[in-house]
């Protein structure tokens, strides 16, 4: 064989042998020669704006009145922070009554980056009025809503967005008439089954009181929000207290869980996996996985909005 470009120590003396005895002795056959490595560079990218829907269902009952005004007041904030995320989204809000059957309140029921002054469009459709009657019952609002079966949501649900329920109430959920003897597990069921559809994160995220004993603040006081709570657990959401004044903080929080940039790119080949090397956007990156079964690379924190991905390897069936 050869090694480095030289003649082997091996080689070399059968090559003499041969000379003395007249044999032929060839160094063409091509098990003797060890391929040299295949070195593969590929250029990935993520997607500048991942979609996603956002359902509020916001509670209408009479205690609800300075809530729902401090709600509509942190619209402009999270109109801005999610386009600030490059977020492509579109936001509807019901009520948790359900005589109100899931349909979407405001003009235009579905808001967009592209609705003309969408900040006070969503302002206006979070406030859903305080004439409801009890119970509040905000899981079978959202099934409601989320099926449609009045035909009115259309447009809200698109096949490519990931989805995000925000409830915001001052009592516990009240739900059963829709969703039957366990709403909370019904309900946490039906958004695994939206995520099953596409492959995209379907979560809940609260704004309500605190367990065990509710709250008390700026906007008046609030029971736990118990079934809520547990929801959000369950799917990943977020929670805040529904008696803070500035919702400010609510908006963010919602807003950072609505983000889902993704973090797996398929490679082309399978790689020689010690031989792995990534840079984003000309950074080196070290914290991530080699899978091989198909081959990819999977980062532990995402590269970003319109992340230019370098992943450079030794091709495994070269490196075999």
């Amino acid at each position: 064989m050869r090694i480095g470009g030289q003649v082997a120590v091996t080689e070399l003396f059968l090559f003499l042998l041969a000379g003395c005895n007249g044999i032929d002795v060839g160094f063409d056959d091509p098990d003797t020669i060890a391929p040299d490595p295949v070195w593969v560079e590929e250029t990935l990218g993520t997607a500048g704006a991942p979609a996603v829907d956002i359902l509020f269902v916001v509670d209408g009952t009479g205690s609800m009145a300075e809530e729902q005004s401090s709600l509509a007041a942190a619209s402009a904030t999270f109109v801005s922070i999610l386009g600030d995320l490059s977020l492509a989204w579109q936001i509807g809000a019901t009520s948790s009554d359900l005589a109100d059957e899931g349909v979407l309140l405001g003009d235009p029921w579905v808001i967009t980056p592209e609705s003309p002054d969408a900040a006070s469009a969503l302002g206006t459709a979070l406030l859903v009025g305080t004439d409801h009657v009890p119970p509040s019952s905000g899981l079978d609002a959202a099934t409601l809503a989320l099926r449609d079966s009045t035909g009115q949501n259309r447009g809200f649900r698109r096949a490519d967005a990931a989805l995000h329920v925000v409830f915001v109430s001052d009592d516990d959920d009240q739900s059963g008439e829709v969703l039957g003897a366990d709403p909370v597990g019904t309900f946490v069921t039906l958004l695994a089954n939206e995520s099953a559809l596409n492959g995209l994160p379907a979560r809940a995220s609260a704004v309500v009181g605190r367990v065990p004993d509710g709250c008390e603040g700026g906007t008046g006081s609030a029971r736990a929000g118990t079934r809520y709570l547990q929801v959000v657990e369950r799917t990943g959401g977020a929670s805040a207290s529904v008696c803070d004044v500035d919702f400010s903080a609510v908006a963010e929080a919602v807003a950072a869980l609505t983000v889902d940039w993704p973090v797996r790119f398929v490679l082309q080949a399978e790689p020689v996996p010690d031989s792995v090397t990534a840079t984003v956007n000309g950074e080196r990156r070290t914290e991530f996985v080699v899978e091989l079964d198909p081959p990819a690379i999977h980062f532990d924190t995402a590269p970003g909005p319109d992340a230019e991905v370098r992943v450079r390897y030794e091709l495994a069936e070269a490196g075999s």
